[in-house]
């Protein structure tokens, strides 16, 4: 069937594809964009199963995301290559219009109807992310990654259990960070028949960092910048690594941990472990010190609004943060004599400065 038949059988009810057996739409514009790509480029879409029942009328098993991007397109509510179909041209018009669609029709009991469904849906399984990319550029790169995350013990130790290209996609992700790479498939494409050597290199030294001080990957992202970060002094927090580990540990465990930036405070707290300093166990002021610290300020307070101790500017009370004068990580005491009303801007510049 072409698309055009497609969409007027669509339009007049002959196809019906709001049935109760299919899921909600889940494609996001993007991918319905790429539905209409592979037809304007005749890339071949998989086959739509239908269902006809007494009435002759057709019901989409399998293929309503499709389907519903090419409605969208035809009806003028989706761009593609930023023009929606009545200002596509002529020329890709005709493209869509003629191509043709590979459509089994399926008839017979509920049964049956409720069994193919159930079949479609559970027997085909999706290929993940890595999948995807190993088919399309699989080389000696992906290769040499593959061999990397299954043998180095600094990787198996931190990146965990490996399922379906999971742990590949993970050093991945963190090459493309170091490389300041925003396309991860053209990354990997130029670097299709290459060595991963350089790579490993790179990406393993700093996962030796996370091995050797964090221990583990349970905070992967935020293990990984600060080895980035750091790792010309990982002598000494390779040192420091008991008391790392078991200061992360009890902020891990505790409630703080459900109230505060993660990568913020696990840096905090390594950089105090690693320059032995004594931390106050008590780590965040409360609510009623912040309101002690704007009653001290109320005199300068100016339409509800009072001042950031660091830039000047007035805020609403809502978006000052009480911050450590003398860093926490430092020694610094969690009482009100070491306090002050930070803009949130202001205390991220400052860190632990």
């Amino acid at each position: 069937m072409t698309i055009k038949d497609l969409y007027e059988q669509l339009r007049d009810g002959k196809i019906v594809s709001d049935i109760n057996l299919q899921r909600e739409i889940i494609y996001d514009n993007e991918k319905q964009a790429l539905v209409i790509d592979s037809l304007a480029t005749g890339i071949p879409l998989p086959a739509f199963y239908l269902w006809r029942g007494e009435s002759g009328i057709l019901e989409v098993l399998d293929g309503k995301q499709r389907i519903e991007a090419i409605r969208r397109f035809k009806e003028n509510d989706l761009e593609y290559q930023g023009k929606i179909w009545k200002e596509a041209g002529e020329d890709l018009q005709q493209r869509i219009d003629t191509r043709e669609l590979t459509l089994i029709v399926c008839s017979g009991t509920e049964a049956q109807k409720r069994e193919i469904f159930r079949r479609i849906n559970t027997l085909g399984v999706p290929l993940s992310p890595y999948e995807v990319l190993n088919g399309l550029y699989h080389g000696e790169y992906l290769r040499g990654l593959t061999a990397y995350v299954a043998q180095d013990k600094a990787a198996l130790r931190v990146l965990g259990s490996n399922s379906r290209g999971k742990n590949q996609m993970k050093v991945l992700k963190m090459l493309c960070k170091l490389r300041e790479e925003r396309d991860l498939h053209e990354y990997v494409r130029r670097r299709q028949d290459d060595s991963f050597a350089a790579d490993q290199r790179e990406a393993g030294r700093y996962l030796r960092f996370v091995a050797d001080v964090f221990g583990n990957g349970r905070l992967l992202d935020i293990y990984f910048a600060l080895a980035v970060k750091y790792y010309k002094e990982f002598a000494i927090w390779k040192e420091h690594r008991d008391e790392i580990q078991s200061r992360i540990r009890r902020y891990l465990k505790s409630d703080e941990a459900k109230l505060t930036d993660k990568g913020a405070e696990v840096e905090a707290i390594a950089l105090a472990a690693v320059g032995g300093i004594r931390t106050d166990e008590k780590r965040l002021f409360t609510p009623d010190d912040k309101q002690e610290l704007l009653r001290r300020q109320a005199a300068e307070c100016r339409d509800g609004r009072y001042p950031c101790a660091r830039c000047g500017r007035l805020f609403l009370p809502e978006e000052l943060t009480v911050d450590h004068v003398e860093p926490w990580s430092k020694g610094g005491r969690t009482e009100l004599s070491n306090a002050q009303l930070l803009c949130r801007a202001c205390n991220s510049r400052k860190g632990n400065r």
